[in-house]
């Protein structure tokens, strides 16, 4: 089978970042499959006023030497940066639109005829052939007839109705959501609680986010004397600052590292930073420094708010966090069940103490870090995963 992903991040950013998420991990897995042919990932189209308020390229061959053009014309360009994998880039010259539809021109891009074309010529291009088109992009919804397929899949990576940055556009993912369950032959979700979403669509498979273990190998290390306490991940709504200072506060003692880009609560975070010596943020990394960083740590959290939104995740940092060998200590969100012993649920009134007793028993050594890598069943990883959504895809294909 031949694949065309339109994913929610695209080819420059994982080049950019890392191969670190969702969507970036299944393709590279994709890759090493025998089953697979080639994979085409349409990136989402560049703007004018991207290119000139950001200073940004549209073509993802100006932003690494590892990849190459294959095909290029006025706009398009198909680049090629693995055996299998090629990645489509196409060019608007809309300035003003973007700035007055902001994330609705998103999905309009994903609508407008030359980006429609260009989408079917790459696919004649490469002469791609029993294709399985994999949409995990609610808002590249207008994609879906610009060529023919095999198989539609949807990978549902979150709920978009109820996130923070789209609910100005919160009608546009509800039709896109109901386009899906009408039309999908089969529809993945990344958590038990989207399936919901999809009820009348007699097709839906829960598979769940995975990690590479042999990636956070070098992250597991000996126990230390002194305890410092982590998260990974996008600094967004999510996180709750209230609960992170009550630990700050409790375990003065213990320094706390924040690894990742900051999205939101700018004001909140300047105002830890001026009241407490005890807190880092690092700013975003490259996945590859990941595991070096990791090895510093000794215990992980997810201090995130508990709301419709996060129930309908399931939290790729907390996979990397047992396979670096460190215990979590979580709130109650989505996907810390039936995984390891080594995660700890807590709530705003247990967190802390939580987190007081797993430091303890870290410094006693009564956890050991190669236990926790251990802990996690063989499924959770990121092989398994993609086998799994290939086995599926594959039943359809016949």
């Amino acid at each position: 089978m031949d694949i065309v992903m339109i994913p929610f991040h695209d080819c420059k950013k994982w080049l950019r970042e890392g191969f670190r998420t969702r969507d970036a991990h299944l393709a590279e897995h994709f890759c090493q499959d025998p089953r697979v042919g080639k994979i085409l990932v349409i990136n989402r189209p560049t703007s004018l006023a991207e290119v000139l308020l950001k200073r940004t390229s549209w073509n993802t061959s100006t932003i690494s030497d590892v990849v190459k053009p294959i095909y290029r014309k006025k706009r398009y360009e198909i680049t090629q940066f693995k055996q299998k994998l090629y990645c489509l880039d196409t060019f608007l010259p809309d300035f003003f639109k973007v700035i007055i539809e902001r994330k609705m021109w998103w999905f309009s891009a994903f609508q407008n005829e030359f980006i429609l074309k260009s989408i079917k010529k790459a696919v004649e291009d490469l002469q791609l052939e029993h294709i399985v088109l994999l949409l995990q992009n609610p808002m590249a919804i207008g994609a879906i007839d610009s060529f023919e397929y095999e198989c539609f899949a949807f990978d549902a990576i979150d709920n978009w109705l109820y996130h923070p940055q789209m609910k100005s556009n919160h009608k546009v993912i509800k039709s896109s959501y109901k386009t899906v369950e009408k039309r999908a032959n089969i529809i993945f979700t990344v958590s038990k609680a989207l399936i919901d979403i999809f009820k009348n669509n007699s097709n839906v498979y829960w598979i769940a986010n995975g990690v590479d273990t042999n990636f956070f190998s070098n992250a597991i290390c000996k126990n230390s004397k002194s305890v410092t306490i982590g998260y990974v991940g996008k600094i967004q709504e999510r996180v709750d600052f209230d609960l992170v200072e009550k630990c700050l506060k409790q375990h003065s003692n213990k320094k706390f590292v924040f690894i990742g880009p900051i999205y939101a609560q700018k004001a909140k975070i300047n105002k830890l930073k001026r009241n407490y010596q005890n807190i880092e943020f690092t700013g975003d990394i490259h996945y590859t420094k990941l595991p070096m960083l990791l090895k510093n740590i000794d215990v992980a959290i997810i201090p995130h708010i508990i709301d419709e939104f996060t129930d309908s995740m399931n939290p790729l940092k907390l996979y990397e966090y047992l396979a670096a060998g460190k215990p979590v200590v979580t709130t109650g969100i989505a996907g810390t069940m039936n995984i390891s012993k080594y995660i700890y649920v807590g709530n705003n009134n247990t967190f802390v103490e939580l987190l007081e007793k797993v430091a303890n028993e870290i410094i006693s050594g009564n956890i050991k870090a190669h236990d926790i890598a251990n802990s996690m069943p063989c499924e959770c990883t990121w092989n398994f995963r993609s086998k799994e959504m290939l086995d599926k895809l594959e039943k359809i294909l016949k």
